[in-house]
Protein backbone atom coordinates (compact mmCIF):
# COMPACT_ATOMS: atom_id res chain seq x y z
CA UNK A 1 0.00 0.00 0.00
CA UNK A 2 1.30 3.49 -0.32
CA UNK A 3 1.83 5.76 1.84
CA UNK A 4 -0.95 8.65 2.47
CA UNK A 5 0.53 12.05 2.46
CA UNK A 6 -1.48 15.01 3.40
CA UNK A 7 -0.43 16.81 -0.24
CA UNK A 8 -2.78 14.03 -1.63
CA UNK A 9 -5.92 15.46 0.19
CA UNK A 10 -8.22 17.99 -0.74
CA UNK A 11 -9.07 21.00 1.22
CA UNK A 12 -12.35 19.17 2.50
CA UNK A 13 -10.25 16.07 3.27
CA UNK A 14 -7.34 18.51 5.29
CA UNK A 15 -10.40 20.13 7.37
CA UNK A 16 -11.87 16.41 8.10
CA UNK A 17 -8.36 15.78 9.40
CA UNK A 18 -7.64 18.40 11.37
CA UNK A 19 -11.33 18.14 12.98
CA UNK A 20 -10.48 14.60 14.08
CA UNK A 21 -6.86 15.17 14.84
CA UNK A 22 -8.40 17.77 17.21
CA UNK A 23 -10.68 15.37 18.51
CA UNK A 24 -8.10 12.74 19.05
CA UNK A 25 -4.58 14.63 19.56
CA UNK A 26 -3.22 14.35 23.18
CA UNK A 27 -1.55 17.20 24.50
CA UNK A 28 1.92 17.08 26.10
CA UNK A 29 1.13 19.89 29.26
CA UNK A 30 -1.80 17.18 30.35
CA UNK A 31 0.39 14.36 30.13
CA UNK A 32 3.14 16.39 32.15
CA UNK A 33 0.55 17.75 34.35
CA UNK A 34 -0.35 14.38 35.23
CA UNK A 35 2.89 12.72 35.43
CA UNK A 36 4.10 15.61 38.01
CA UNK A 37 0.82 14.82 39.49
CA UNK A 38 0.01 10.64 39.79
CA UNK A 39 2.80 9.49 37.82
CA UNK A 40 4.10 6.39 40.20
CA UNK A 41 0.13 5.48 39.78
CA UNK A 42 0.80 5.48 35.84
CA UNK A 43 -1.66 8.47 35.06
CA UNK A 44 0.56 9.73 32.23
CA UNK A 45 0.37 6.06 30.67
CA UNK A 46 -3.59 5.73 30.55
CA UNK A 47 -3.66 9.24 28.97
CA UNK A 48 -1.50 8.00 26.32
CA UNK A 49 -3.40 4.54 26.13
CA UNK A 50 -1.01 2.88 27.03
CA UNK A 51 -2.06 0.45 29.40
CA UNK A 52 -0.54 -2.47 29.97
CA UNK A 53 2.07 -0.23 31.36
CA UNK A 54 -0.16 1.88 32.88
CA UNK A 55 -2.05 -1.02 34.84
CA UNK A 56 1.61 -2.43 35.79
CA UNK A 57 2.64 1.24 37.03
CA UNK A 58 -0.73 1.64 39.31
CA UNK A 59 -0.35 -2.54 40.40
CA UNK A 60 3.06 -1.84 41.60
CA UNK A 61 2.03 1.27 43.36
CA UNK A 62 -1.05 0.37 45.26
CA UNK A 63 -0.22 -2.92 46.42
CA UNK A 64 2.97 -1.66 48.72
CA UNK A 65 1.46 1.42 49.83
CA UNK A 66 -1.59 -0.86 50.69
CA UNK A 67 0.86 -3.22 51.85
CA UNK A 68 2.15 -0.89 54.59
CA UNK A 69 -0.38 0.83 55.58
CA UNK A 70 -2.15 -2.33 57.19
CA UNK A 71 1.27 -4.19 57.62
CA UNK A 72 2.13 -0.27 60.41
CA UNK A 73 -1.42 0.04 61.30
CA UNK A 74 -2.63 -3.78 62.76
CA UNK A 75 0.58 -6.28 62.70
CA UNK A 76 3.25 -6.26 65.57
CA UNK A 77 6.34 -5.67 63.60
CA UNK A 78 8.93 -6.70 65.87
CA UNK A 79 8.91 -9.84 63.89
CA UNK A 80 11.60 -10.83 61.68
CA UNK A 81 9.60 -12.23 58.41
CA UNK A 82 7.43 -8.91 59.43
CA UNK A 83 10.22 -6.49 58.91
CA UNK A 84 11.59 -8.30 55.99
CA UNK A 85 8.38 -7.55 54.28
CA UNK A 86 7.66 -4.28 55.05
CA UNK A 87 11.38 -3.37 53.69
CA UNK A 88 10.13 -5.68 50.79
CA UNK A 89 7.29 -3.31 49.94
CA UNK A 90 9.02 -0.09 50.90
CA UNK A 91 11.83 -1.43 48.20
CA UNK A 92 8.96 -2.09 45.48
CA UNK A 93 7.32 1.74 46.22
CA UNK A 94 11.13 3.17 45.37
CA UNK A 95 10.81 1.27 42.71
CA UNK A 96 7.81 2.47 41.42
CA UNK A 97 8.73 6.03 41.80
CA UNK A 98 11.90 5.31 40.15
CA UNK A 99 9.99 3.71 37.27
CA UNK A 100 8.32 6.66 36.73
CA UNK A 101 11.18 9.05 36.66
CA UNK A 102 12.87 7.01 34.04
CA UNK A 103 9.78 7.08 32.47
CA UNK A 104 9.45 11.03 32.35
CA UNK A 105 12.67 11.14 29.95
CA UNK A 106 10.15 9.18 27.00
CA UNK A 107 7.22 11.20 27.85
CA UNK A 108 7.22 13.45 24.90
CA UNK A 109 8.43 10.89 22.42
CA UNK A 110 5.03 8.79 23.66
CA UNK A 111 2.84 11.57 22.67
CA UNK A 112 4.45 12.59 19.22
CA UNK A 113 3.95 8.66 18.42
CA UNK A 114 0.71 8.47 19.59
CA UNK A 115 -0.09 11.98 17.67
CA UNK A 116 1.54 10.43 14.36
CA UNK A 117 -0.15 6.98 14.74
CA UNK A 118 -3.48 8.56 15.38
CA UNK A 119 -3.46 11.23 12.37
CA UNK A 120 -1.87 8.50 10.17
CA UNK A 121 -4.86 6.30 11.09
CA UNK A 122 -7.19 9.02 10.18
CA UNK A 123 -5.32 9.67 6.82
CA UNK A 124 -5.62 5.86 6.13
CA UNK A 125 -9.46 6.05 6.80
CA UNK A 126 -10.01 9.18 4.39
CA UNK A 127 -8.10 7.36 1.82
CA UNK A 128 -10.40 4.17 1.98
CA UNK A 129 -13.44 6.57 2.45
CA UNK A 130 -12.53 7.99 -1.43
CA UNK A 131 -13.05 3.76 -2.48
Amino acid sequence: MNPVSKFDLTIEELAILESEMLKKRKNKEAAWGLWAGLSFFGAHRFYTENYGYASAMLITSMVPIIAIIIMLSTIEYYYSFTMFMLWLFIILLAGSVIWSWIDAFFLNRRIADYNEACENQILQSIINRRK
